[in-house]
């Protein structure tokens, strides 16, 4: 608990104005002070439990380790054992006191969730001391003085040996062993022989420690100069020493230079603390890590080196280190992350990414090795070796790193931006494929780098690939990583008509990203034109793009096969297993190449047997146990041996397929390697486009055959676009003649019953898949519009009505009320008779005003008779022209074109888009587009006209004025005129060539002359009709013979 301390009051005082803000002299204040010294001294807290603590902190540590953070877990063991052991604390000189426990809890209860925090250990740098002058006090007292010493030897003699004598043999102990002996020692006992020695005598010095040398003391004198504690070596002996004489070049030059202490190293020293840290080490005494990059310790030298020389030599490797500890912690977090999105706590972590790790991984496991293998052979000193030949050897892995480093920064740090692993694979895998194409046009002069990142390319490819082999091959779609570019949409069920066009999604990166976004026309979407190049850089594997639309059409089919129940027809026998496009594929470069090609049956493992006889998880101490235990069952242990052994065959068949892969890998050579492009269009595209074609045109014949697509394309054009005339005449006649007579007809059971009688005569099969539906029309309608609300509705199945499906029916139901406009207009015109034109009434009035209506002196009775012909041809040879245009230019030989590319379609999404193309074409040909609004507007008009001409006609000659007459010529003239001009403008801009043959006509109808202007109506009329050429009722030529 807390405990009384001197001076404590100024840490409160301190407190409390940190807290309050109060003064000293303020009454506040000495409230405050007197509740805190209260609370401090007379307090009710227990004091701390020392068992407790220590039970709580190995709790923790053992809760590191169980989160496989054994990092964390021995970095709190280490720091926490050399607090509780450190002295000083209460004024003891023990440690483990209630201070150290205390705080220690209070560190554990601040703790907030360790094991999800992030923990760096930060470097310990070493402060070096600075050298202290060191005076020899036993030299400096004794000096003058002589020294005695008693020296035993063989003799008896009781001479003692000249020192000084030049002729003396005795061998001299250099000064440099005098510390390594202890001064001799006179015997205690005075009646013991003095032994003195002579000149056959033999000093021996005795190295190992005396029982006054501490242990310690003797290792340090023995062993290899700590310099990573400060200590430095003698050099005195040195003769030559480049950097102490620069040094006092130094000072000589400037006087007010002041030489810095540094620990001189050897330079064997140094390449082995630079192999150190290249291998992986991350604090070492010379390369300190501070958090980004390493750095080189500045009080650091050699005796041949300058320090800047040195600085240089150390700063280049200390870069590759730098680049080398990214990479290693790319794999330590990609492995954490692994981890721990197993465990359902973090993000997943794509399998392109985990693949790339792997080949790092590899990597500098082989650098790793390399390195080994050159400190031993530094270790033996049997051969020059120096910073500046180190660096030499070690060049063509130092460009390796380089090579290595610059894709893991591109790749990976520069794509952290990304959101999803979709967009971070693509990005990863298209950024190596840039890198092997680069490398690929540098020829033989990069041979080693394409050694290296072809395969680093190939082996992160292989998830990618793997998720197109498993789609395309069984339409499983597995993807557990949310990397691969399309995705399932959930939403969309299978028997939906959207299915085709809906059920995966393309994930493309948004339109906020840094990088340029496609135009809509570019846009990916499951037609024809969507998937392809260009748009979005990295949106997909760059060296799949080619083959991407194939994958996506290759995916879909199988899946709708699977649906259909049809999937076994495309896969084969269920025991026939083809090898996986990945094989494939590295089959195929081996044979590119001249390797020579392994058959995968080698190494396969056999059946079951032979492997529980390998191997077998159930051992016999496992029998024991479980008979010790009184829990023996038979059939018990024959389950469990099965678990075990099918376990077992698993990982083994697992691991040599990964071991074949890495020996196929490893032993394609790139000497005789080709361009890159060419290796993928021959080892890689090949095999995907013939699953595409196997899969695709199956899955059309399917529909061909089981489904009668054909039949229901056929039946589409059979009634929306009126093919058969005789069936849809027999449907629409009725209706006409009920709208002319002004009956009652918009009665969908009416309406539904023609439509059935007439298709019952000739397609029975299908009365009960076509209906007719009627729905509201504006107020504002003109006549000609009645029809409008007519909309036709055909049944179809899945999955055929994946490719006639309601959007392209709307289209239909469009030209099918077009087609019904001049249809009608055309019947009306068709069945006017001369007699309703030239009955007299019988029942009139005979009032002035009436009969002044009629009387015209200028025009008579058979006059306007003769009018109202002339204007029927007129309107009959425009209705005539359009409706053979419409019938036979657009709706005829569009539909032989349609036929034609139907049956070479190869997949479905081909025959989606031909069938599209060819609706859109009708639709926009009937002058549904936009661009040619104002001609439809004007041929509405005209049809409009008809309606008007023919209601006219059957109120007969007597209710019909001059006037009218004039004003629908003039109304005619008019709207011909215009669409004249209209469509020669733009057939001269070359913009819809398909109107040629509809402006032969409407130009030939208004280069007419005015009719109204010839004198002699009988001739006029005679030559109207032959140079119409149209086959007037007989009753109409009699009348133009006979006026």
């Amino acid at each position: 608990m807390a405990r009384w301390r001197s001076g404590y009051e100024q840490d409160l005082k301190r407190l409390i104005k940190q807290l309050t803000g109060f003064k000293e002299t303020e009454e506040n204040f000495g409230l405050c002070l007197q509740f805190a010294s209260s609370n401090l001294r007379f307090h009710r807290f227990l004091d701390v439990d020392s068992h407790k603590v220590s039970k709580s902190l190995q709790g923790m540590i053992e809760k590191f380790d169980i989160h496989s953070q054994q990092e964390k877990a021995s970095t709190l063991q280490k720091f926490s054992d050399e607090f509780l052991n450190m002295v000083g604390l209460e004024g003891r000189t023990t440690g483990k006191t209630d201070t150290h426990y205390a705080l220690l809890s209070l560190l554990l209860l601040l703790a907030n969730s360790p094991t999800h925090a992030t923990y760096r250990e930060k470097p310990r740098i070493i402060k070096i001391p600075e050298p202290e002058e060191k005076f020899d006090w036993f030299a400096y007292l004794m000096e003058g003085e002589e020294t005695l010493s008693t020296i035993y030897a063989d003799s008896d003699s009781d001479s003692e040996p000249d020192e000084g004598s030049e002729d003396s043999d005795v061998p001299h102990i250099s000064d440099a062993d005098d510390h390594a002996q202890a001064p001799p020692v006179m015997p205690s006992d005075p009646s013991l022989s003095v032994i003195m020695s002579d000149a056959s005598t033999l000093y021996v010095v005795d190295d190992a420690p005396t029982q006054e040398e501490d242990s310690v003391v003797w290792l340090k004198r023995n062993v290899t100069v700590q310099y990573w504690h400060g200590m430095e070596r003698d050099n005195s002996n040195d003769v030559e020493n480049l950097a102490n004489n620069w040094e006092r070049y130094k000072e000589q030059c400037n006087p007010l230079y002041s030489r810095q202490s540094r620990i001189e190293m050897t330079e064997i020293q140094l390449m082995r603390e630079v192999l150190w840290m290249l291998s992986g080490v991350k604090d070492s005494f010379v390369f300190v890590y501070d958090g980004q990059k390493h750095r080189v310790r500045e009080n650091i030298g050699v005796s041949h080196l300058t320090d800047n020389s040195l600085y240089s030599s150390l700063a280049d490797f200390a870069k590759y280190g730098t680049f080398l500890h990214k990479l290693q912690s790319f794999t330590e977090n990609v492995v954490d992350l692994s981890c721990s999105a197993a465990s359902g706590r973090g993000d997943l972590v794509s399998q392109t990414y985990q693949a790339f790790c792997n080949t790092i991984a590899t990597f500098l496991a082989n650098i790793r090795r390399e390195l080994t293998a050159l400190e031993v052979r530094i270790k033996k000193q049997k051969e020059i070796k120096t910073l500046a030949l180190l660096k030499a050897e070690l060049s063509p892995w130092l460009h390796k790193i380089e090579a290595v480093h610059s894709v893991y920064v591109e790749g990976i740090e520069e794509a952290d931006w990304l959101q999803n692993n979709c967009h971070r694979a693509s990005h990863l895998l298209s950024v190596l494929y840039k890198a092997v194409l680069e490398y690929d046009t540098l020829g033989h002069y990069a041979n080693e780098m394409l050694e290296l990142m072809l395969p680093m390319w190939i082996q992160t490819s292989k998830p990618y690939i793997d998720i197109i082999d498993e789609w395309i091959t069984h339409g499983n779609l597995e993807d557990p990583m949310k990397e691969f570019l399309m995705r399932r949409n959930e939403n969309v069920k299978t028997l939906d008509e959207k299915f085709w066009e809906t059920s995966f999604t393309v994930l493309l990166p948004s339109d906020s990203t840094p990088y340029k976004t496609p135009s809509p026309d570019k846009r990916l979407s499951l037609n024809r034109t969507s998937v392809g190049t260009g748009g979005l850089p990295y949106w997909a594997p760059q060296f799949l793009e080619p083959i991407v639309l194939k994958v996506v059409l290759a995916g879909k089919s199988m899946e709708m096969l699977q649906d259909l129940g049809k999937l076994s027809e495309v896969l084969g026998h269920e025991g026939s297993k083809e090898k996986s496009l990945y094989i494939t594929f590295l089959e195929s470069l081996q044979d590119m190449l001249g390797t020579k090609s392994i058959d995968i049956s080698d190494t396969q493992p056999g059946d079951g047997e032979n492997v529980s006889k390998e191997i077998s998880l159930y051992t016999q101490q496992l029998d024991q146990q479980m008979k010790m235990k009184g829990v023996y069952d038979p059939l018990l242990k024959m389950n469990f041996q099965n678990i075990f052994t099918a376990c077992m065959t698993r990982l083994k068949e697992g691991v040599q397929n990964e071991s074949y892969e890495d020996s196929m890998l490893s032993s394609i050579s790139t000497d005789n390697l080709r361009p890159v492009n060419l290796i993928l269009e021959q080892c890689l595209y090949p095999h995907v486009v013939q699953k595409y074609t196997k899969v695709c045109s199956r899955l059309v014949q399917i529909l061909k055959e089981d489904y009668r697509l054909m039949d229901y394309l056929a039946a589409m054009r059979q009634y929306f676009l009126m093919e058969s005339g005789d069936t849809m005449f027999d449907f629409y006649m009725p209706l006409f003649d009920k709208i002319r007579l002004h009956e009652q007809w918009r009665d969908i059971s009416t309406v539904n019953l023609l439509l059935h009688e007439a298709v019952q005569v000739r397609f029975p099969d299908d009365v009960s898949r076509l209906s007719v539906q009627i729905e509201e029309l504006p107020k504002d309608r003109k006549p000609i519009n009645v029809t409008d609300c007519l909309k036709l509705h055909f049944k179809v199945p899945w999955p055929v009505d994946v490719v006639i499906n309601s959007r392209s029916q709307e289209i239909y139901n469009q030209i099918f009320t077009f087609l019904l406009q001049v249809k009608r207009a055309k019947y009306c015109l068709d069945e006017l008779r001369a007699f309703d034109l030239s009955r007299e009434r019988i029942l009139f009035s005979m009032s002035t005003d009436d009969f002044s209506l009629h009387l015209d002196d200028d025009m008579p009775r058979d006059g306007r008779i003769h009018r109202m012909n002339i204007l029927r041809m007129r309107l009959l040879y425009f209705v005539n022209s359009l409706h053979n245009y419409v019938m036979t230019r657009i709706l005829h030989s569009t539909g032989m074109e349609f036929k034609v590319e139907i049956e070479k379609a190869q997949d479905l999404d081909q025959m989606i888009a031909i069938h599209n193309k060819y609706v859109n074409t009708i639709y926009e040909r009937c002058l549904f587009h936009r661009k040619v609004s104002f001609l439809k507007d004007a041929v509405m008009g005209v049809l409009n006209l008809v309606l008007v001409f023919q209601s006219l006609w059957d109120k007969g000659i007597d209710e019909i004025s001059l006037q009218s007459i004039e004003n629908m010529e003039e109304e005619f003239t008019r709207l011909i005129l215009f669409l004249s001009s209209f469509l020669n403008n733009i057939i001269s801009r070359g913009s819809f060539p398909h109107l040629a043959c509809a402006v032969w006509c409407v130009t030939s109808e208004g280069s007419r002359k005015d009719v109204s202007q010839v004198k002699d109506p009988g001739q006029t009329g005679l030559h109207v009709c032959a140079e119409f050429s149209i086959a007037a009722p007989a009753g109409v030529c009699w009348y133009f013979q006979h006026p």
